[in-house]
């Protein structure tokens, strides 16, 4: 319970504990995962192109953030925008990464769609202007800590900023509903182990060993939609991957 300070009468109280399964039965109903046929593609795609980006990277960017075994980092280099640091969709040396708001993630749901990338008008008409983007694991540093009660083993010196642009970790919510994944510990954990159940540990760099006794036990009750897998979706995810890798190359070779 909670009180406004200085006054004896309570006047409101956070009630979400009460209701987590609720809400996480409506959100597993509504969540759009990417298919786990496309993440081993990717998979594949970043294990033949790892020593490319390496060269290209050069020193720049550490490589060991985004491609590692088992990665399925769409954007190596890509990092989200820090408020008031640094230039957007441009290499930043004092930040060592290119950094970005939401365009690059944007680019895997586009092409699987529509097999073209990421523009605000594509992204309205297509329908998927209806929907926000969501990231299950935590692509920032300093919300690390909280995961780590998750795993038996989590590298100290874990950076994720892979998981900005992981096609495990973009999942497609309708407007509004995002929030309850960001405030609940019990939701979180759901869609954690959802995200498990998909498509395993190997995405998930320096973090091993997940404990799913801390997940409810109302998990096993949820019903969540079939990730999409359209007939040529092997066509579009080609598509994608030429231009990754062309984008950040034409990025990489920008710098002065």
């Amino acid at each position: 319970m909670r009180y406004f300070k200085g006054v004896g009468l309570m006047l409101v109280e956070n009630r979400i504990g009460q209701y987590e399964f609720e809400i996480c039965a409506v959100l597993s109903s509504l969540a759009y995962h990417i298919h786990p046929a496309i993440v081993l593609a990717i998979q594949e795609r970043n294990s033949d192109e790892a020593d490319y980006f390496k060269d290209l990277f050069s020193g720049r960017i550490n490589i060991e953030n985004y491609l590692f075994e088992g990665s399925a980092c769409v954007f190596p280099g890509v990092r989200r925008y820090i408020s008031g640091r640094g230039t957007k969709r441009c290499f930043n040396p004092e930040l060592h990464a290119i950094i970005d708001d939401n365009e690059f993630p944007r680019h895997i749901w586009c092409y699987l769609d529509s097999g073209r990338g990421y523009s605000g008008p594509l992204w309205r008409d297509s329908g998927l202007g209806e929907f926000e983007l969501a990231h299950v694991f935590t692509h920032k540093e300093s919300e690390v800590r909280f995961e780590t009660q998750f795993f038996s083993n989590v590298d100290v010196n874990l950076l994720p900023h892979g998981d900005f642009t992981c096609a495990c970790n973009v999942v497609l919510l309708p407007k509004g509903t995002v929030r309850p994944t960001d405030n609940s510990a019990a939701i979180k954990a759901a869609f954690y182990q959802r995200y498990i159940d998909l498509y395993g540990e190997a995405p998930l760099n320096g973090r091993v060993g997940f404990r799913s006794e801390l997940v409810p036990t109302w998990y096993e009750s949820l019903v969540w939609i079939d990730p999409p897998l359209p007939a040529d979706w092997s066509r579009k995810i080609e598509a994608l991957l030429r231009y990754r890798t062309k984008r950040i190359t034409q990025l990489m070779m920008s710098i002065g």
